[in-house]
């Protein structure tokens, strides 16, 4: 087995819940898990249909992953009293929230960082901080940023849309100054976005689109048909 075999690397963008389109990329990357390494950017589960079949092929494959805002989300929900807004334990996850062993679950995604780094890369949910370094970075912009000023600010209140994006907010990737690839997702409405140091591969799967998975460090792309029978509109 070569070096170069051992080192490959398939970074998956947001699953969302959606085993089909997940085992659909991991066929037509050829994926192999003892001679792989498989990193997803977060946002593996929630919305999609199937959360917890989703968790249980990642973990059978020895597969990484960042936490998004949607493990953080579930979390919350589940470890704490004060669950997000947005995410309802008796609607959302349903499927992982019945589970009987839920709980190894989430012992399993409370140990993911919120952020995997090489010296060419970084992988990570939604973005880095233009000031601070990641591992003194909060968790809350990690896993949610999509646009924010040059101190690191997000605005409040943003409608998601650049075109109404607060003055002096912009895109977190057009701040970013460093050298090392970051590879990420949280973006559906950007969608896919390759600049010369980053790379966002959330193409919208649960939303229809298309999941997105890259090989590193062959710079080969792997696209397939998302989720389909959607009903739901892009956030």
């Amino acid at each position: 087995m070569s070096t170069q075999e051992t080192s490959d690397i398939l970074f998956v963008g947001d699953i969302h819940g959606c085993l089909e389109p997940l085992e659909a990329l991991l066929r037509k990357a050829a994926y192999q898990p003892d001679r792989h390494r498989l990193i997803c950017v977060g946002d593996t589960l929630n919305r999609g249909p199937q959360s917890y079949a989703v968790l249980q092929t990642l973990y059978r494959l020895g597969a990484e992953a960042v936490r998004g805002n949607h493990e953080e989300g579930l979390l919350r929900a589940f470890r704490t009293a004060t669950p997000p807004t947005w995410l309802d334990p008796s609607r959302d996850c349903l499927d992982l929230a019945q589970a009987p062993d839920l709980d190894r679950w989430l012992e399993w995604i409370e140990h993911w960082p919120l952020f995997i780094a090489s010296t060419d890369w970084i992988a990570v949910h939604a973005g880095l901080h233009p000031l601070l370094p990641p591992e003194e970075t909060p968790a809350s912009f990690l896993t949610r940023v999509r646009i924010c000023d040059a101190t690191g600010q997000m605005p409040i209140g943003w409608d998601g849309h650049l075109a109404h994006a607060p003055p002096d907010f912009f895109p977190w990737h057009q701040l970013y100054q460093g050298e090392r690839r970051v590879i990420y997702g949280h973006w559906a409405r950007q969608g896919f976005l390759r600049t010369h140091n980053t790379l966002c591969l959330d193409g919208g799967c649960v939303y229809g689109k298309e999941l997105i998975g890259w090989w590193f460090p062959r710079d080969e792309f792997v696209r397939v048909p998302g989720l389909s029978n959607v009903t739901r509109s892009l956030s």
